[in-house]
C-alpha cells in the first residue's frame, strides 16, 4: 500500500515540475542573444546549390541502332562497377543481342526466299529463251519452204504466184518480228536476273552489316578515364545492368576529364539578371565541408526551363573551378556563392535581428541594462545579413530574437 503511494506522489511531482517549467521558465528566461553591428565589406551574393560535372566528357554509346532500322529498346546485360578506372580497350558493358539475333533470323528468311527467287528466275528465263529460238528455228524453216513454194509457182497462174509471194513476204515479216521480240525478251531476262541478284546481294549485306553489330554489343573503353554512370530519365536513377538503351539516346556511361572541373546550377527568374559571366564565386562542398573553392561564371542560358516538381522558371548556370582536387567527382554537391557586388564600409547586422511594422523597419537596440525598440533605414541584403544606412552606429548590440518585453516598449523613429 505504501509503495503504490509513493508511486502516486512521484508522478504527481513530475507532473507539477512540467508544468512548472512551462508556465514560468519561460517567463524567468532572460533577453536572446545579441549581434554586434559591424562596419564591413558587404558582398552581395546569389547563392545556390549545383552539382559538379567534368568540363569536357566521353560519352560511351552504343553502336548505331537505327542505321538497321532497329527502334526496340536494347537492354544493358552487364556492365563494370562505377567508379573503377579503365584504359583504352577495357571491357565496360555488354548489351543483350536478343533483338538483334531475332532481326537477322528475319533477315536470314529474306536472304533465303532471294536466293530461291533468283533461282526460279534463272530457270523460268531459260525455258521461255529457248522456246523463243525454237519459235525462230521454226519460222526459218517456214520462210524456207515459202521461197521454194515461190519457186516452183512461176509456171502456175498468176494468182497462185502473187499467193506465193505473199506467203513469203508474211513468213519474212514473222521472222523479223520474232527476232526483235527475242532481244526485248533477252533483256526483260536480264534485268530480271539482275533484280534478283541485287536484291540477294542486299539481304547478304544486311545480313553480314547486323552480325557485325552483334559482334559490337561488347563494349570498350575508348580511351583511359574514370568510368561514372549517366542518368536513366526513364526511371529516374542511372544507367546500369538491367537499364534500357535507346536508338534517340544511345548513351551507356561516361568517361569524365577530371582536369578541369564545372559546377551546374540553376538561378530562378528572380535573380537571373544578376548573373553575368566572369563572375567570381566561392563555393563549399557538402560532403567535405572543410574544403573551400573557388570559380568563375563562365556560362548562362538565355532560355528558362521548368525543373521536375516545381513550375518556377529557372535557368542554367555553369561555374568553372579555379582549381581541381583529387577528391572532386562528379555528380558531388556544391554550395556556390556568386558574388554580385561588393561595397567597403557599410554598417551590417543580422537578418534575424531586424522587425517589422506597419512598414518601418526597427530593431531591439541594448542600451546598458536596458531595451530601445529603435527605428532603422536599411539597404541592401544577402542571405546572411543587411546593410543599415541610418539609425545604428558601428559597435552597437542588437538582439537575435524578440525580447519578452517588446509589447512594453514604443518605437523611436528616425529623425
Amino acid at each position: 500500500m505504501f509503495k503504490k503511494k509513493w508511486w502516486l506522489i512521484a508522478a504527481l511531482l513530475l507532473v507539477c515540475t512540467i508544468i512548472a517549467y512551462f508556465v514560468f521558465g519561460k517567463k524567468a528566461a532572460g533577453p536572446s542573444a545579441v549581434a554586434k553591428v559591424k562596419k564591413e565589406h558587404f558582398r552581395d551574393v546569389v547563392v545556390s546549390p549545383g552539382e559538379l560535372m567534368a568540363e569536357n566528357t566521353v560519352y560511351i554509346q552504343a553502336p548505331p541502332l537505327q542505321t538497321h532500322q532497329i527502334y526496340e529498346e536494347i537492354k544493358i546485360q552487364d556492365m563494370v562497377t562505377e567508379g573503377i578506372t579503365v584504359k583504352e580497350g577495357d571491357y565496360i558493358a555488354t548489351l543483350d543481342p536478343a533483338v538483334v539475333n531475332k532481326k537477322i533470323g528475319d533477315v536470314q528468311l529474306e536472304l533465303d526466299r532471294s536466293i530461291t527467287t533468283l533461282s526460279q528466275t534463272a530457270l523460268d528465263t531459260t525455258l521461255q529463251m529457248r522456246e523463243s529460238r525454237d519459235n525462230i528455228t521454226n519460222l526459218r524453216f517456214q520462210m524456207e519452204q515459202k521461197k521454194i513454194a515461190l519457186e516452183l509457182s512461176k509456171f502456175e497462174p498468176p494468182a497462185t504466184i502473187r499467193q506465193a509471194e505473199l506467203d513469203l513476204e508474211k513468213a519474212d515479216r514473222d521472222l523479223k518480228q520474232l527476232g526483235e521480240k527475242y532481244k526485248i525478251q533477252q533483256r526483260q531476262a536480264t534485268a530480271k536476273m539482275e533484280q534478283a541478284a541485287r536484291e540477294v546481294k542486299r539481304k547478304q549485306e544486311q545480313l553480314a552489316a547486323l552480325e557485325d553489330l552483334r559482334d559490337k554489343f561488347r563494349i570498350t573503353a575508348p580511351k583511359k578515364g574514370l568510368l561514372v554512370y549517366i542518368p536513366d530519365y526513364s526511371t529516374g536513377g542511372k544507367k546500369k545492368a538491367g537499364s534500357a538503351i535507346r536508338s534517340w539516346d544511345p548513351r551507356i556511361c561516361m568517361l569524365p576529364d577530371l582536369s578541369t572541373m564545372l559546377s551546374k546550377t540553376y538561378i530562378n527568374e528572380v535573380d537571373i539578371s544578376k548573373i553575368k559571366k566572369e563572375q567570381k564565386v566561392s563555393m563549399g562542398l557538402d560532403a567535405f565541408p572543410e574544403v573551400k573553392l573557388t570559380g568563375i561564371v563562365t556560362s548562362v542560358a538565355n532560355i528558362g526551363e521548368n525543373r521536375p516538381g516545381s513550375n518556377a522558371k529557372v535557368f542554367e548556370v555553369l561555374i568553372k573551378l579555379d582549381k581541381v582536387d583529387s577528391i572532386l567527382k562528379p555528380g558531388m554537391t556544391t554550395s556556390n556563392n556568386i558574388l554580385i557586388n561588393q561595397i567597403p564600409d557599410k554598417l551590417t547586422i543580422p537578418l534575424e535581428s531586424v522587425f517589422s511594422e506597419k512598414s518601418k523597419s526597427f530593431v531591439y537596440l541594448r542600451r546598458g541594462n536596458g531595451i530601445e525598440k529603435h527605428e532603422v533605414k536599411l539597404g541592401k541584403s544577402n542571405d546572411e545579413v543587411v546593410i543599415v544606412e541610418k539609425g545604428l552606429e558601428a559597435g552597437d548590440e542588437v538582439y537575435m530574437s524578440e525580447p519578452e518585453s517588446a509589447k512594453h516598449h514604443s518605437l523611436v523613429v528616425l529623425k
